[in-house]
């Protein structure tokens, strides 16, 4: 998406940090092959739309934190590689060992504040959060209220799967949070993205495992968290319904921010709503392709088929007058000929036999089915 204009607030001593709480995550079968910050989305790693939204925001700086565990033998370059195509200075605080989401701040201190030296409140990012991301408004709110931290928040139509933030609607400061409350306390809940202050970092203990669970009720009963409200989308990645939910949400926007990312109908194939196809895949004759539907590199579809509510990540085929309805095609996956997939998710190199129905199935890497999966079922 186009960048817009840097604030005047953003100055060049502002960093940003993302936290990485590990690297499998809880899309699984697609983490099993992928690890959550390299999985595509809309055809760009999810790592790639969250630092791109720091740099339109205004920041070069990004402390990327992760654990020491399962860290992929690709992730050093696949860092390198983001830094120069994005024009972001990017460096990684590893913990050795596991100290929860706070205290991976504090063992990023050095490199967030320059050893000292730099006051410039930052930014900070979960990875398993997508968003509409106004980092620039939160920024200044954040430089208006002055306290050492403003969390963003959005409302929630069923708050008490996430525990809610209770709010001085007057101020928008933070008074309270409840931990999944059994009555209505607030529709209000935690983004996981934060401005705070260096100040914040008194409040963490070195070496110890401390979570944002146990800084941030601090932070409010001192009076010192404020909150804004995220007009736009946002989803924490806890499953793959939930990715797909923020694929049609992000081509939604794409529609009126870079509608040229978008596919428009051919004299082959027919597009219906919003549709993103990698200049890389084909589309054969007479396919009926959208709404919400996501063709990743060197995809294949063959003549005649009908994809809906969809991703098709690289490599991917799907053979001719084949049904794809909200699921996602995983890295080489293949779908046969005349075959009905609903709802279901396949993992790396999966082969679906001609003329299967799939229903609700969760399938792991490297499988060939060859029978019907009517209801709901994971194959193993």
């Amino acid at each position: 998406l186009p960048a817009p204009a840097r604030p005047p607030a953003v100055n060049e001593r502002m960093k940003a940090v993302l936290l990485i709480g590990n690297f499998s995550g809880s899309l699984r079968p697609l983490t099993l092959s992928q690890p959550l910050p390299l999985l595509r989305f809309c055809n760009r790693s999810l790592i790639f739309h969250q630092l791109q939204a720091l740099k339109d925001a205004g920041i070069s700086q990004v402390v990327i934190c992760h654990p020491n565990k399962e860290v992929p033998a690709d992730w050093t370059a696949a860092i390198e590689q983001l830094s120069g195509e994005l024009g972001l200075k990017l460096v990684c605080s590893q913990e050795t060992e596991p100290a929860g989401t706070a205290g991976a701040l504090k063992h990023a201190e050095a490199l967030v504040t320059d050893d000292g030296t730099n006051d410039a409140p930052f930014i900070v990012v979960n990875a398993d959060v997508l968003c509409s991301y106004p980092l620039r408004d939160l920024l200044l709110a954040h430089l208006k209220h002055g306290r050492e931290g403003t969390l963003l928040t959005t409302r929630s139509e069923e708050p008490s799967e996430y525990g809610v933030v209770v709010v001085d609607e007057r101020t928008g400061g933070i008074t309270h949070f409840v931990d999944r409350p059994e009555t209505f306390v607030s529709d209000r809940i935690n983004c996981g993205v934060y401005v705070f202050s260096p100040a914040i970092f008194e409040r963490i203990r070195a070496s110890s495992r401390v979570s944002m669970n146990e800084l941030l009720p601090a932070m409010a009963k001192a009076e010192q968290l404020n909150s804004m409200l995220l007009s736009g989308y946002w989803v924490k990645l806890t499953s793959t319904r939930s990715y797909m939910g923020a694929v049609a949400s992000h081509l939604e926007i794409a529609r009126y921010l870079a509608p040229a990312s978008l596919a428009e109908s051919t004299a082959d194939f027919t597009v219906t709503g919003n549709v993103m196809v990698h200049p890389s895949a084909t589309i054969g004759k007479g396919c009926v392709v959208g709404p919400a539907v996501v063709i990743g590199p060197n995809c294949r579809v063959a003549e005649g088929v009908r994809l809906e509510s969809c991703t098709l990540l690289e490599g991917a085929a799907v053979a001719s007058h084949a049904i794809i309805r909200e699921s996602v095609l995983g890295l080489g996956s293949s779908i046969g000929r005349w075959c009905f997939v609903n709802g279901s998710v396949l993992g790396e190199a999966v082969e679906v036999c001609e003329a299967l129905l799939l229903n609700g199935a969760t399938v792991l890497p490297q499988k060939q089915l060859e029978r019907n999966i009517r209801s709901p079922e994971i194959v193993i």
